[in-house]
């Protein structure tokens, strides 16, 4: 009776130590993942911040509103303002 009972807790202490490993893999990929989406994000911003950069600068020689088309991003340039679109949604505006 004594040796089922130990072979019992040692079985049920595998099982707690698998799934705490298991759930230690869960938590790294979900953090990955996360990070991965932060780091998209942010090159995304970035290049609509450059963009609209590039914008205000053709509207300061060109002294004409501008657009500007690279990829999905459209930087659009006036005397008011400039913003930028990523399919229609605004990522970034300065206006005055």
């Amino acid at each position: 009776m004594r040796n089922a009972k130990a072979k019992a807790f040692m079985m049920a202490d595998s099982l707690i130590s698998l799934f705490i490993v298991a759930m230690g893999i869960n938590l790294f990929f979900i953090c990955e993942k996360q990070l991965w989406l932060q780091n998209r994000n942010l090159q995304l911003k970035m290049a609509a911040t450059r963009l609209g950069k590039e914008a205000s600068d053709l509207y300061a020689v060109k002294k004409q509103p501008v657009i500007l088309s690279r990829g999905d991003l459209t930087a659009k340039a006036t005397i008011q303002r400039v913003v930028v679109y990523n399919n229609d949604r605004c990522l970034y505006r300065v206006g005055k």
